[in-house]
């Protein structure tokens, strides 16, 4: 059985009262005085410190002690008590010097970069991003929200120059080979729309129309057709081999076209970037388009229907298989870009920086109300409350204050002790 801190020092005071009776009779030796003196001051010292350590609390021994004899101290002293618990605190535990003190140590970005590298924490970054934007898309009113893109879009194309961004990306296709790619794709396709049956009619039946209107049933020229052999099936099949001839040729990169529709892309961006009248007609014709081309997808039908498709994409249920693309998109994005926030060095010790300065500012505005919280929380106690409240926080270091008393005075007792055998002895 484990006893207490308070037990073991009741007992020990109950040990030094025994000893103290056990050894009264042999007191007039010299061994029965010193143990009889140890055992009475260390009983008289533990029941003195127990009478202190008890005042605090309420009345020793439920007697109704005198007022000067300082019993009953918090409940006397609570407001006084309560005052100095939200001065220490204030000033002393939480002072904003020791609270910026430990934000200077702590670093928050570190924190924040490790818990957004975890899985758990992407996890919960994820569903916290993906709810918000529902949250926000399920509020939003679509004619607002049509009107706002609108507006956006527009300041957005009058405050840049369309046509360096033009420039830009016809640069880039340029240097990554994606002109040519696209060359490619549409010659493909045209050669497989040419090669269709029914192109071929309209061609056959454009250039029979076309001889006949020449002809006019006139014989001197239907007889320099049939000598030059200028009939519909004849020409029809030279167009279509022409046709095919040439877009094969751009398809496979042989044409002479090829580097010439290069160089036209090159010399259109590079007119493009420099400023001038031509530059800012473009600007202004990609400018008249992009309204055009808002005007009539950004309308409020139009973004009501993408507002109930986003809305449904982000509630999805990915363990049901049922997640939208939007919200795989939205995820893949996110996750990339935590990732990439790990590596951000810079940027870590700048968002460090800027956490601790407003958590700083954020104190030093509001470091009253840690006061002020204390308080409140004090003030709820009633008086048996508080006294249970210090008696819990500091029952031990007050046992101990008794465990002292009660040593402290059997030393000193046998000191007392053999001080005065010494006098004596001196004195006889």
């Amino acid at each position: 059985m484990k006893f207490s801190l308070k037990q073991r020092v009741n007992g020990l005071i109950v040990l030094a009262l025994i000893g103290m009776f056990i050894s009264f009779p042999f007191q007039g030796s010299f061994i029965g005085g010193l143990l009889f003196a140890a055992f009475t001051a260390a009983t008289i010292g533990g029941l003195a410190d127990s009478f202190a350590v008890s005042a605090l609390f309420g009345q020793p021994l439920r007697i109704p002690w005198p007022r000067w004899m300082g019993t009953n101290i918090i409940a006397r002293n609570r407001q006084r008590l309560i005052n100095e618990l939200v001065d220490m605190v204030e000033h002393e535990l939480l002072s904003t010097d020791i609270i910026a003190a430990q934000l200077k140590q702590y670093n928050a970005a570190k924190v924040l970069a490790n818990y957004a590298a975890s899985p758990s924490g992407q996890l919960a970054i994820k569903q916290l991003v993906t709810k918000l934007i529902s949250d926000l898309l399920k509020i939003s009113n679509p004619a607002v929200l049509s009107l706002a893109l609108n507006r956006l879009f527009e300041q957005g194309l009058r405050k840049t120059e369309p046509v360096k961004l033009a420039a830009k990306l016809l640069q880039w296709l340029i240097d990554s080979r994606y002109d040519a790619v696209i060359v490619k794709e549409l010659s493909k396709q045209l050669k497989q729309f040419v090669e269709q049956a029914e192109v071929r009619q309209f061609v056959h039946e454009f250039i029979a129309t076309a001889l006949r209107s020449y002809e006019r049933n006139k014989k001197g020229r239907q007889f320099v057709n049939s000598i030059a052999g200028l009939n519909a099936d004849e020409l029809t099949d030279k167009v279509m081999a022409f046709a095919s001839k040439t877009l094969t040729e751009l398809e496979n990169g042989e044409h002479a076209w090829n580097e010439k529709f290069r160089k036209q892309l090159q010399q259109t961006a590079e007119d493009w970037e420099q400023p001038g009248e031509g530059a800012e007609r473009w600007n202004e014709r990609f400018r008249q388009a992009g309204q055009f081309l808002l005007q009539r997808v950004l309308t409020e039908q139009m973004v009501e229907k993408w507002r109930v498709e986003l809305i449904a994409q982000l509630d999805a249920d990915k363990q049901q298989g049922s997640s939208g693309r939007f919200k795989i998109w939205l995820e893949q994005r996110l996750e990339e870009l935590l990732q990439r926030l790990a590596g951000q060095t810079e940027l870590l010790q700048q968002l460090n920086q800027y956490v601790v300065s407003s958590l700083n500012a954020f104190i030093e505005r509001n470091h009253r109300y840690i006061g002020k919280l204390v308080r409140d929380k004090l003030e709820q106690f009633d008086e048996q409350q508080l006294i249970q409240l210090v008696q819990d926080k500091a029952d031990k270091d007050l046992q101990y204050i008794r465990l002292n008393g009660t040593l402290v005075g059997s030393l000193i007792g046998m000191l007392l002790y053999l001080l005065q055998a010494l006098i004596g002895g001196l004195l006889s």
